[in-house]
């Protein structure tokens, strides 16, 4: 069987899903990770995050963030964090809601990599921020947890306040490794 075209099989719709602008090609990976249950696939690239549904294989929807403006393919909505570019270098979703930890990456970051950002993605907008001096190089969430990760320490907060609960002071972790109990 010959393989088949867009051109000529009538069953591919031709229509590419994500404007030129947003193709897929020029877009950086950046981080990886699964949510708390493992059902859903959080991606953080140069443009923005996407998340996936993992069985079966799918998007679910994506973020790109350009000039101040964060899209998806269904619409469009302002956002007022803007700093920059666009990337996200790190995402985490809370199992399947609409809360997610991002913090800034890539080569023009959306938000600057020592800070983790609470997104509501039904709001379009952070709702909680925690700075730091160092840079971020990993956050957990948990439904009563943000666990953040720098190079020599992790710090754990409440989630429904963001007080801080702990300092954990660790040994040189350059890696940014953190798991968490869910």
């Amino acid at each position: 069987m010959p393989p088949t075209n867009e051109a000529t099989d009538p069953s591919i719709d031709p229509t590419p899903d994500i404007d030129e602008e947003e193709s897929d090609e020029n877009d950086l990976l950046l981080s990886l990770s699964f949510n708390q249950d493992g059902g859903c696939l959080a991606i953080g690239t140069a443009s923005g995050f996407r998340i996936c549904n993992v069985h079966p294989f799918h998007e679910t929807f994506r973020r790109v963030f350009k000039s101040g403006v964060a899209s998806d393919t269904t619409n469009t909505t302002t956002n007022n964090n803007n700093t920059g570019g666009g990337g996200i270098g790190k995402v985490e979703m809370l199992y399947r809601t609409n809360l997610l930890a991002l913090v800034g990456g890539g080569p023009s970051p959306k938000y600057p990599p020592n800070r983790v950002l609470v997104y509501d993605d039904h709001l379009s907008r952070a709702i909680g921020e925690l700075s730091f001096r160092q840079r971020v190089l990993n956050v957990k969430l948990r439904r009563d947890r943000i666990c953040v990760a720098l190079r020599d320490r992790v710090y754990v907060y409440n989630f429904a306040d963001l007080k801080l609960l702990d300092t954990i002071h660790t040994c040189e972790n350059g890696g940014g490794l953190l798991a968490i109990s869910t």
